[in-house]
C-alpha cells in the first residue's frame, strides 16, 4: 500500500503547542485521529494506524499532552482540558479541509483508556463534525452525564476479558446514549489482553466500525 510521507502539524492550544502526526493512504475515504496523552501511544496505536491505513482510512496520531506537562500525572486525567485540546486539533483540521489545505473527510476518533471520555466529549460537543468512535477500555461515564446524553456519533466500546469493573461501568453510561453504541469483550481465545491475538481483535473491530460508520470521503469519489 502506498502512502503519503508523514507531515506534523502544530496545533496551538491556549499555552501549549502541540503536535500531531498525520498520515494519508493514496485516495483516502476517511480520517481517525488517534487520541493519546503521553509520549507512548495506548495498545498499540502505531500498529493500529497501520492497519487502518490499510482499510484504506487516513490517521492522526494526537498527543494531547506537551512534552513539559508529561510528568505530571494529574494532567493524563484532566478530561476538560485534554478534550478543549482535540477540539483545537478538530478545528485546525476542519479549517485545513475547507481552505482545501487536507481533502474533505469524515472524521473519527479513537483513544484508549484515560482518553476515552475526552474523545467521547469532544464528539458530543462537535457532534456535526464525527462520524464514529472507538474506545478501548477507560471508563466513557467520566465525559460528563450531560454529554452522554447529547452524544449521537456512533460509539464502540472495547473491554479486556476480566475486566468486569470497567465493562459494568460502561455498560451503564452506554444506557444514557441515545445514538448508536455497542460494547465487545475481548473473546476469551485471545491469550492476553497485551498478546498479539488481542491485538489482532482490537485492530479488526476497530477497522470495522469505522468501515461502517465513516461515510467515504469526496477523494474516493472523483475520477
Amino acid at each position: 500500500m502506498a502512502t503519503a510521507a508523514a507531515r506534523t502539524l502544530a496545533i496551538a492550544s491556549g499555552s501549549a503547542r502541540l503536535h500531531a502526526e498525520l498520515v494519508l493512504p493514496t485516495r483516502p475515504s476517511a480520517l481517525v485521529i488517534l487520541a493519546h496523552a503521553g509520549p507512548n501511544p495506548e495498545a498499540r496505536d502505531d500498529a493500529l494506524a497501520v492497519v487502518l491505513r490499510h482499510a484504506g482510512i487516513g490517521t492522526l496520531s494526537f498527543d494531547l499532552l506537551s512534552r513539559s506537562e508529561e510528568r505530571f500525572a494529574d494532567n493524563h486525567h484532566n478530561v476538560s482540558l485534554l478534550a478543549s485540546r482535540l477540539l483545537d486539533g478538530l478545528t485546525l483540521l476542519k479549517q485545513q479541509m475547507l481552505l482545501e489545505e487536507l481533502p474533505p473527510l469524515p472524521i473519527g476518533l479513537s483513544a484508549a483508556a484515560d482518553c476515552s471520555p475526552v474523545v467521547v466529549r469532544a464528539a458530543a460537543i462537535r457532534d456535526r463534525d464525527i462520524f464514529a468512535i472507538v474506545c478501548r477500555g477507560g471508563l466513557i461515564d467520566l465525559a460528563g452525564m450531560l454529554y452522554l446524553h447529547t452524544l449521537i456519533s456512533p460509539l464502540l466500546v472495547l473491554v479486556g476479558e476480566g475486566e468486569q469493573r470497567v465493562e459494568a461501568s460502561n455498560r451503564r453510561a452506554l444506557r444514557e446514549l441515545a445514538g448508536r453504541k455497542e460494547l465487545q469483550r475481548l473473546p476469551a481465545s485471545a491469550d492476553a489482553p497485551d498478546s498479539a491475538a488481542a491485538f489482532e481483535w482490537v485492530a479488526r473491530e476497530t477497522a470495522r466500525w469505522f468501515v461502517y460508520h465513516l461515510p467515504a470521503g469526496e477523494t474516493t469519489t472523483s475520477q
